[in-house]
């Protein structure tokens, strides 16, 4: 409704990336099937190498759509936010999980590979062994736990829908139950805080002292183009001193510009985000979103 960006703009980019060391392209939005230029950019992104994932509400899923999507998607995530009548209440949708189910069906009979991507918040934490008997019925691949992120439109269910600490520690070993192994794959998008902390290591961020010969890929992974073209490290939402620039044809001049000069300012994020893990008393975190909320407490960069 508001921007998007050209095929053009993109699809120039797209070598560069894959040069770059990337590997997988995912389409979220808003509802990336909506795009003019669906077509022509996941077209393009398989031919240079890419797998392509997307994330849909389901509603678009059908005719000349399901057919690119069986050509060209490696994976398709249904997105829910919980049982049929918790999601269709947060949706203001009667026929909203209906739309998300047809979709599935389509997916499994075409024999694209699927999953859920299920929002869990106060109102589906209880749905959430719901969601795996659900996508194991229905041959799903995977279910992606997400837990409830106050941002962009979730800004106005905050006070509704955010998980408290309990909650989240509720949410993680529920679905530590879960994982049996034997039916679709698990994921929760939750972490102990000791365990996140250990891990600091895996961002070379942290130990290089030149980023200009390291691959982009090492550096920002995930990398996150907005609507707008501007190019954010880690996670959509991180306040825009830390962008790396415009994405589009000059992108080469842009990262190169980067590496060179601003880099240092992931560091900077990357360093107060774990100071403030081993500050709180919280034993679970959302770590994408809470580099998202560090991001808008950082005031001076390198």
């Amino acid at each position: 409704m508001r921007e998007e960006l050209s095929p053009e703009t993109i699809i120039s980019a797209l070598p560069f990336l894959r040069e770059e060391g990337y590997e997988v392209l995912s389409l979220s939005g808003g509802e990336p099937l909506l795009y003019s230029g669906f077509e022509a950019v996941v077209c393009s992104a398989v031919d240079l190498g890419f797998r392509v994932n997307l994330i849909t509400n389901g509603a678009p899923v059908g005719g000349r759509l399901l057919n690119i999507i069986a050509k060209y998607v490696n994976l398709v995530a249904v997105s829910l936010d919980g049982a049929p009548k918790t999601h269709n209440e947060l949706r203001g949708d009667a026929n909203a999980f209906l739309r998300a189910e047809r979709a599935i069906d389509r997916l499994r009979a075409t024999g694209v590979r699927f999953g859920l991507a299920f929002c869990v918040s106060r109102e589906s934490l209880a749905d959430m062994p719901w969601a795996v008997e659900f996508a194991e019925a229905k041959g799903a691949a995977l279910v992606q736990f997400h837990p409830f992120a106050a941002t962009g439109r979730g800004r106005l269910l905050a006070d509704r829908l955010s998980l408290s600490e309990s909650d989240k520690a509720r949410a993680y070993f529920i679905a530590s139950l879960l994982d049996m192994g034997d039916g679709p794959a698990l994921q929760i998008d939750l972490a102990p805080v000791s365990l996140a902390i250990a891990r600091c290591n895996d961002y070379c961020a942290l130990v290089l002292e030149d980023a200009t010969r390291t691959p982009l890929s090492d550096l920002v992974n995930p990398l996150i183009i907005d609507e707008t073209g501007l190019m954010s490290p880690l996670s959509y939402g991180v306040e825009r001193r830390f962008a790396l620039g415009k994405f589009g044809q000059n992108i080469s001049d842009a990262i190169t510009f980067y590496k060179e000069n601003r880099w240092l300012g992931l560091r900077t994020l990357l360093e107060a985000s774990f100071a403030e893990l081993g500050k709180q008393d919280e034993k679970f975190v959302d770590w994408f979103y809470h580099v998202v909320k560090i991001s808008y407490t950082v005031h001076e960069l390198d």
